[in-house]
């Protein structure tokens, strides 16, 4: 059965540390990861700063980046496609030989907080072996498991999650994609209506929840403002 955990790692030991600690008010949230044969993988990184000459100078001279490309800015933000070095080996572990999902992965300079669906509790069991193995100091907060009840905890049902589940694994997702909406269909035994509006739903309460991440990150970010301005 799925098998979903919320666990830190140190800031050093997994990527951008000397970036966070060249460039104060930090922020950065990975909306997702594609994961390479080569046994790397390439994350896809929002960042919130308020002087992104600085950031991308630190950025440069981080040993944990091999290279990035801005690819588009909004007010504060903007959004980079980074390449790691191989040493971000947690990722890689995780992705490729796991099979894991990481669904959330967030940083504000002290550590990284992921969740990550596994596909199994074995994959997790594995995983903090691998951390021990690799004097990676993994700290769970929480773990859950999917069940068969209407929800799970990401707003989906099981039915949505099995079908979004499925779309990643057949490469639905990828850019270009491996998979059509026929051939989803077809593998899932549901019509391609069906299988539309499933999508479609899921993909709603998935937005949902985005939004909500991110009103509340924003609500973060402004508090801490506020406790640094003077009286």
């Amino acid at each position: 059965m799925a098998t979903i955990t919320d666990f830190q790692v140190p800031i050093e030991q997994f990527a951008l540390a000397d970036t966070f600690a060249r460039i104060p008010d930090l922020y950065v949230e990975i909306e997702r990861f594609a994961a390479q044969e080569s046994a790397s993988a390439i994350p896809f990184v929002w960042v919130t700063s308020d002087d992104f000459e600085a950031f991308e100078a630190a950025l440069s001279d981080d040993p944990s980046v091999d290279s990035y490309t801005a690819l588009a800015e909004f007010d504060d933000e903007r959004f980079y496609r980074m390449n790691w070095v191989d040493e971000v080996e947690l990722v890689v572990h995780l992705l490729l030989e796991e099979e894991g999902a990481i669904t959330q992965a967030r940083s504000n300079g002290d550590t990284w907080s992921l969740q990550v669906m596994f596909p199994d509790h074995d994959s997790l069991s594995r995983t903090y072996e691998f951390c021990e193995e690799n004097g990676l100091a993994l700290t769970v907060d929480s773990i859950y498991r999917l069940d068969n009840e209407d929800k799970t905890q990401f707003g989906l049902t099981e039915s949505q999650y099995r079908t979004l589940a499925e779309a990643k694994d057949m490469g639905y997702y990828d850019v270009p994609r491996e998979a059509t909406m026929s051939e989803l269909a077809d593998s899932l035994d549901v019509s391609h209506q069906a299988l539309s509006e499933r999508l479609r739903r899921a993909h709603g309460n998935l937005v949902d929840r985005a939004l909500s991440a991110s009103n509340a990150k924003q609500e973060e970010r402004g508090e801490r403002q506020s406790v640094r301005k003077p009286d």
